[in-house]
């Protein structure tokens, strides 16, 4: 089965929603963890994450922050992370992992503005999904793709914002995987 790893900063707010989401949108097609750039190690979501992953029905107090390392890159198929930032410094940690790393804006752009996955079903075309990005880069060149912005230690409407923005890419994802 197929290793998906989300990262932010803290490994408290973002990368945990995002790989929430994940995990019901993908279902048994992926294992999803998280982790930091600078994570915040033990850690829980912050309350105000909380309250936006509840409205969907979603549980995260279980989560604790873990910190961002090589074997981790090595061993994920799909590194998204948060921001471009975060996408370098996890390339820096992990060079292994260049090919397999992707913003979330990269992968809902792509999805969204027709990169063709192969694969007859959804398990092969997650698989796809660095080949078919790369083979998309020259059209997501001409797009502003947006960092997802960190939310912690801000009000509510600022976690709000974040979540619906993962929310909306992970939306988008679980479709152009599904074939829809």
């Amino acid at each position: 089965m197929p290793s998906i790893l989300t990262v932010c900063t803290g490994n408290i707010c973002r990368s945990p929603a995002a790989e929430l989401l994940l995990t019901r949108a993908l279902g048994d097609l992926a294992t999803v963890s998280s982790a930091g750039t600078h994570a915040l190690v033990g850690r829980g979501i912050p309350e105000p994450m909380l309250a936006e992953l509840a409205a969907d029905d979603i549980d995260g107090s279980a989560h604790g922050g873990r910190l961002l390392t090589e074997a981790l890159l090595r061993d994920s198929d799909l590194v998204i992370t948060m921001t471009v930032e975060h996408r370098q410094l996890a390339v820096r940690t992990g060079p292994s992992a260049l090919k397999r790393t992707f913003t979330l804006a990269e992968l809902a752009a792509a999805a969204g503005t027709g990169a063709t996955l192969t694969g007859a079903t959804p398990a092969e075309r997650l698989a796809d999904i660095p080949r078919a990005v790369a083979a998309h880069r020259h059209v997501l060149a001409g797009y502003e793709l947006e960092d997802v912005p960190d939310p912690y230690r801000r009000g509510q409407e600022e976690y709000h914002e974040s979540y619906t923005l993962i929310r909306g890419a992970v939306t988008e994802i679980a479709a152009w995987v599904a074939g829809a």
